[in-house]
């Protein structure tokens, strides 16, 4: 097996990593989204007060870090695969 077909076969690899982390951010953000809008929508309708708004910040924190590292992974597939699409002979 030759270099240039095992590069091959990583790139085609790291593309279907590539869709699996995409279809991650996505399902991620959505839910991150859905619970701001809930936070903001339960602040106005009942003014969050005492312990609940330490246990939704934390909620609110714990998907956003997790948005904010499933978009560095997504990042990291997309820039291996433009190197391998640059060392390619």
């Amino acid at each position: 097996m030759e270099i240039s077909d095992r590069i091959q076969n990583y790139l085609s690899l790291l593309e279907i990593r590539q869709k699996s982390k995409r279809w991650n951010l996505i399902y991620i953000s959505g839910i991150f989204i859905v619970s701001i809008l809930a936070t903001l929508a339960l602040g106005l309708v009942t003014g969050l007060s005492g312990r609940s708004v330490y246990l939704i910040t934390g909620v609110d924190i714990a998907l956003g870090l997790s948005f904010i590292m499933a978009w560095i992974r997504l990042e990291i597939v997309r820039s291996s695969i433009e190197l391998l699409k640059n060392v390619q002979p």
